[in-house]
């Protein structure tokens, strides 16, 4: 994935019907909480990587959240999904308590 100046992403996807690879420009923006978001659907990128790596839907109350903090790194190594935000809440506060930080 290259990503250019205007947050522009260059993604091969894949026609399944012809099953050749064409080029698609994805455009993204940054919302008020600072998460990338699809500037055509508006959706949260973060959320549509973890349904990607899960192979479904993710379901109501299920919370994506990035290992490393770093709200802009959608890498699916680097996201984990909670069943609850109380769960992931959890997760913070047993890193604030090791690292002294979050």
């Amino acid at each position: 994935m290259k990503i250019g100046p205007k947050r522009t992403a260059i993604f091969f996807i894949r026609n399944c019907v012809k099953r050749d690879w064409k080029w698609a420009t994805i455009r993204f923006f940054k919302d008020k909480k600072g998460y990338k978001r699809f500037s055509d659907s508006g959706i949260p990128v973060h959320r549509y990587v973890a349904e990607r790596k899960l192979g479904r839907n993710l379901k109501k109350g299920e919370v994506v959240h990035h290992i490393n903090r770093n709200k802009n790194d959608n890498r699916r190594t680097n996201l984990w999904v909670f069943k609850s935000q109380k769960a992931h809440d959890t997760t913070h506060r047993r890193d604030k308590k090791r690292f002294g930080k979050w």
